[in-house]
């Protein structure tokens, strides 16, 4: 495998690492103004909270397990992606 190559496939690896993190925002964000909406409106301007998306899992707004799927989806192709090239973290955090 060239290194031209392999930066690629590292480069795109980071790309959809990006696209993951505003994945999981879209899903709290979707999940937190639909069926947990009453949750949210508890929250004041400053609290702070650690979402789960497992805390979605059970959710019956399809709009949501969609996302939800997508999310496994892309995750379970980086796993394979960064395995099937060996890719480290310290690549990762390379710049």
């Amino acid at each position: 495998m060239s290194t031209s190559y392999r930066n690629k496939i590292i480069l795109t690896y980071r790309a959809l690492l990006e696209i993951h993190e505003e994945l999981m925002e879209r899903i709290i964000n979707v999940g937190m103004t639909g069926q947990y909406a009453e949750i949210n409106e508890t929250f004041r301007e400053g609290d702070t909270f650690k979402f789960d998306l497992e805390m979605f899992r059970d959710s019956k707004d399809q709009n949501l397990q969609l996302l939800l799927g997508l999310f496994d989806e892309l995750e379970n192709l980086m796993n394979t992606l960064a395995n099937v090239n060996g890719i480290t973290e310290e690549e990762l955090e390379d710049d």
